[in-house]
């Protein structure tokens, strides 16, 4: 077969051209996120890949979005590992460190509405003040909110 030759008119790659475009305007980042989102079911293995993506790189840090928190220990217990994997699938890149962040979760199936609506009751003043008086010492105001939502939904559950 003999090789066609190419007229200096006709349509080449993208990517190159992308590539050497990005480099010039400082987003080399760029580059090295995409070839990192490509390689990242080799580098972490299929199962993590299914539940972790690369999201930016900044400075010398890769930022790893994960949507569970096990599977976000698993990565940070193993970054030394994910490193190397890295460099040795990438070569020489500028990545020192990775850091892992919780992922909103995609969204679960649609669930029917349930047939029979459950209206939970307020809180009678004692209760209320046992929660308040319980988490009075919870110095972080999100914190003590959370913790007193939680505590009433228990009570009303229960009942």
């Amino acid at each position: 077969m003999h090789r066609l030759q190419r007229r200096p008119d006709s349509l080449q790659p993208l990517a190159p051209a992308l590539e050497q475009r990005l480099l010039q305007a400082g987003l080399g980042h760029l580059i090295l996120l995409a070839h990192l989102t490509r390689a990242w079911p080799t580098i972490v293995g299929a199962q993590l890949a299914m539940v972790s993506r690369p999201q930016r790189i900044r400075g010398r840090v890769l930022f790893v979005t994960v949507t569970e928190p096990i599977w976000m220990q698993q990565l940070a217990f193993y970054q030394s590992q994910l490193l190397q994997n890295i460099h040795r699938e990438l070569g020489d890149v500028p990545i020192a460190k990775a850091h892992f962040t919780l992922a909103m979760t995609p969204p679960g199936p649609v669930l029917p509405k349930p047939e029979k609506v459950i209206e939970f009751c307020p809180l009678t003043p004692e209760e209320e003040q046992q929660v308040y008086e319980g988490t009075a010492r919870i110095v972080d105001p999100e914190l003590r909110d959370i913790v007193q939502r939680a505590w009433r939904q228990g009570w009303q559950a229960k009942r």
